[in-house]
């Protein structure tokens, strides 16, 4: 294989690569009054789930009541990696 094969091999798998050593574990999910629930990440990033279970947008640094009576604020809006966790862990897409 030629030099530049192999440069052009290497430049598209390394994105892909990286693309899949994302952590997408959820260390704590803590349902809102509203019937939403925001999911904590290993890396201290939060995303939001609707109440009908899909991720949603939500602006950072916006307050919420939990389940609970206690107050969250929203630190990051990761929609996507939200994304990629229901489709990885549980087999569904979002629509």
């Amino acid at each position: 294989m030629s030099i530049r094969k192999s440069v052009i091999a290497l430049a598209l798998a390394v994105p892909f690569a990286s693309a899949f050593s994302m952590d997408l574990a959820i260390v704590k999910s803590i349902p809102l009054k509203d019937g939403s629930v925001i999911h904590q990440f290993k890396n201290g990033k939060m995303a939001m789930e609707d109440k009908y279970g899909r991720p949603t947008r939500m602006n950072v640094g916006e307050s919420m009541a939990a389940a609970d009576g206690t107050t969250i604020t929203m630190n990051s809006d990761e929609v996507a990696l939200l994304s990629s966790v229901f489709r990885e862990h549980y087999g569904r897409t979002t629509k």
